[in-house]
Formats: C-alpha cells, structure tokens, sequence
C-alpha cells in the first residue's frame, strides 16, 4: 500500500476489462472508539495484506455501493471486521452484511454518509471526510481520464439525464482531495474539477 494522504494508504489492481485502476482504501483510525477503515477493498497483495497487519489490521469495511464488494468477504475474514454499505443497496448483494447505513449517517466516528441520488446502483454513496476535506467516492464519478473525471457508460444509468443532475449533491460540500475507487485519485483540487465537470455537462 501507497500513503496517499496523511494515514489514508491505497492499493489497487488494473481492470483490463474497463482500462483503468480499482483503488482500496486504508485509513489508521481516527477515533479511539473504532479502528481501522478499509473502503471498497479489491484484492490485496501478501505484502499489502502484511502491511495492514503491521497498522493495526482492520476493523470496519464499508462499501459504497452494489458493486463494490469486491474482496470486502475475504478481508472481513481474515481480520474478523465488521461490513457495512447503504441500506438501500444491502439486500441486493449475496454476502452478509453487519450493518447499514443512509444518507448523513456517521460512519466509523468521522465520516459522513452522503447520498448521490440517480446513480448506477440506488445506494450509491460518497463518503465525506469534512474535518480533513476529504471526498471519497465509489461509482459517482470515476477518475477518468487522469486528472479529469466521468460518468461511466451511459447503458449503466436508468436516466443519465438525472444522472448528471444527482451528482451536484457534490458540489455542496468543501473537500479539496478526491479519492476515487475507480480510475486516479485526485490528491488536490478535486471540487474544482467536480465543478468543471458538471458545467461542462
């Protein structure tokens, strides 16, 4: 695993079905009554899953949305943690699940459940690290090309028109980073380029 931000470590595995990176994420616990974070966790090397024992192992796995389980089974068994991912999204995946959560829920004693509405899958959720202007998102938009980000393929979405307009939820928070579970991560200035995404629309 990389150290992207401050105690926020990636790992990735390429898709050559869908040309770009799938980016886990690893965050060092932020409040002494929770543990470690992973989000959206594809699977790791022997020497990432080394690494995270050496940090503490891994308490909380959250997921963002239907189709980010990814290797979220295998890693709950290994460190014996906990999963959690949108209640609306919950009973359409087959693994089982600790808990749920919505829109404005707090999450792992600092993040915050945001809801982007009209999305791939109908759970979809950012996750907002406010205190560190952080934004983290699963399906909303991916990180590509590099530096830029998109939509993926219109056939995904039910209304790509709604689509578009549900992903200015966005737009309302102060977030600098943009961490994203598909494509590359943008460390800095990433609302700018959320904004510059939607008026380009």
């Amino acid at each position: 695993m990389e150290e992207i931000l401050k105690n926020v470590y990636t790992w990735s595995i390429f898709s050559s079905e869908k040309g770009f990176n799938f980016n886990g994420w690893f965050i060092l616990k932020q409040n002494p009554l929770f543990g470690n974070v992973v989000i959206d966790p594809p699977q790791p090397s022997d020497d990432d899953l080394a690494q995270m024992r050496s940090l503490g192992g891994v308490r909380e796995i959250i997921i963002t949305n239907r189709d980010h389980i990814r290797w979220s089974n295998e890693l709950k068994n290994k460190f014996d943690a906990s999963i959690r991912m949108p209640s609306a999204d919950a009973s359409l995946v087959e693994i089982e699940v600790d808990s749920t959560f919505d829109d404005g829920d707090a999450l792992a004693g600092f993040l915050k459940a945001v809801h982007v509405p009209n999305n791939k899958s109908p759970g979809e959720t950012a996750l907002y690290w406010q205190a560190r202007k952080i934004l983290i998102l699963g399906d909303a938009l991916i990180g590509e090309p590099p530096g830029d980000v998109s939509l993926l393929p219109r056939e995904k979405y039910v209304d790509v028109t709604l689509t578009q307009k549900g992903i200015s939820v966005l737009v309302d928070l102060d977030f600098d980073a943009l961490l994203l579970s598909d494509g590359q991560p943008i460390p800095k200035d990433g609302k700018m380029v959320v904004k510059n995404f939607i008026k380009g629309r």
